[in-house]
């Protein structure tokens, strides 16, 4: 949501943003013009310690691939270039940090928010406030939970100067409230209106709704009970597509020699969940593996089948809602497990748009 004082004062205009921070991907989100506004952005990202190599192709000869048709986001701040977004891998070697302690700051993390928010808000001065999700094992301890809060306000609150692509973007975040768990964010998104206002009800306000939320490094659950957070079946751990990804990396180095990276096998696992084949070149010879993509992708819903199955006792009490990339990639599975619940609409991004209600919610930042 965009405020401004009346006068159409650039520097007095005031956006309310949502940002969900994932492993794989993130998100973000905000009202504008009665309209939600999404954006989704690759989180890998890389030091920029070459240059684009631009005049390097084969012309008439090999018709460039899709995939490459894209360069990557180039990110200027403090002084250091990075690259961000799609395609990374092609240009430069990727950053992959999956521990908990990138949320709290790391020049990666920046770069990708700064790729992010430029997409949302455009080139030009802006000020705004964040609502930013975090998963349930980083905010299940309050300690913890108070830290990583502090150091996320230590960063992003004030003023930023960086350049995307050449655009120079200066944005003062004047307030951020980052306690949210992921989850929850989705039920706002499912309960709330563009201005923030619950509108389905006090019934459903109060009704015990489970989210299950699966994104690329962890599975949250989280109930939601009497318009309270249950702390009794709050649970995350990390059964997010990433392990789907790794047991490919096993998989493939063992059967065939290459060792895939991170997001390869990742990327491998995505086009069988889409219905395509996967392939990999082995020895120069273009290979199909989509069997060993399906094999990994089976195990880990075993995985999820069980941890759920041990987790969620009487689930018939409980309205469900499905998030996250697993809600696409386990569609089938989980609607077995949980024949009536209900799959978000664009589940990748049901986080980032509860964010974006949340804070549009009149007075949630003064709190």
């Amino acid at each position: 949501m965009i405020a401004t004082n009346g006068k159409g004062n650039a520097q007095e205009t005031l956006t309310y943003l949502g940002c969900d921070p994932g492993f794989s991907a993130n998100k973000f989100a905000c009202v504008r013009s009665g309209e939600m506004v999404t954006y989704l952005l690759p989180a890998s990202v890389g030091e920029a310690n070459r240059r684009l190599q631009n005049g390097l192709f084969l012309p008439g000869v090999v018709r460039a691939t899709q995939r490459t048709s894209r360069q990557p986001f180039r990110v200027v701040f403090d002084g250091i270039e990075y690259l961000v977004g799609p395609n990374v891998s092609d240009y430069t070697e990727p950053i992959d940090r999956l521990d908990f302690n990138r949320f709290k700051d790391s020049p990666e993390l920046r770069a990708t928010f700064y790729a992010g928010i430029s997409r949302i808000i455009n080139s030009g001065a802006h000020r705004a406030a964040i609502a930013l999700a975090l998963p349930v094992k980083v905010l299940a301890q309050e300690a913890e939970a108070e830290q990583v809060e502090k150091a996320i306000k230590g960063w992003l609150v004030g003023r930023h100067l960086f350049s995307v692509d050449g655009v120079e973007c200066a944005l003062e975040v004047v307030s951020v409230r980052a306690r949210v768990p992921q989850p929850v964010a989705t039920w706002f998104d499912w309960g709330m209106d563009l201005s923030g206002q619950w509108v389905r009800g006090k019934q459903s306000q109060l009704a015990p709704t489970l989210v299950i939320d699966q994104g690329f490094n962890t599975l949250d659950v989280l109930l939601v009970s009497g318009g309270r957070i249950s702390q009794r079946f709050t649970e995350g751990d990390t059964l997010g597509m990433r392990r789907a990804a790794e047991r490919l990396i096993r998989s493939i180095k063992h059967k065939y020699g290459p060792e895939l990276e991170l997001h390869q096998a990742s990327d491998l696992v995505q086009q069988v969940v889409n219905g395509q084949k996967a392939g990999i070149y082995v020895e120069g010879q273009l290979t199909d593996i989509t069997v060993e993509a399906r094999q990994a992708l089976k195990a880990l819903e075993s995985e999820v089948f069980n941890y759920l199955d041990r987790m969620i006792k009487s689930k018939e009490s409980y309205h469900i809602l499905l998030t996250g990339g697993g809600a696409l990639a386990m569609r089938e599975m989980l609607l077995r497990q949980f024949p009536k619940a209900t799959v978000m609409p664009e589940p990748v991004l049901a986080n980032a748009r509860g964010l974006a209600k949340l804070a549009a919610r009149p007075g949630f930042f003064n709190k």
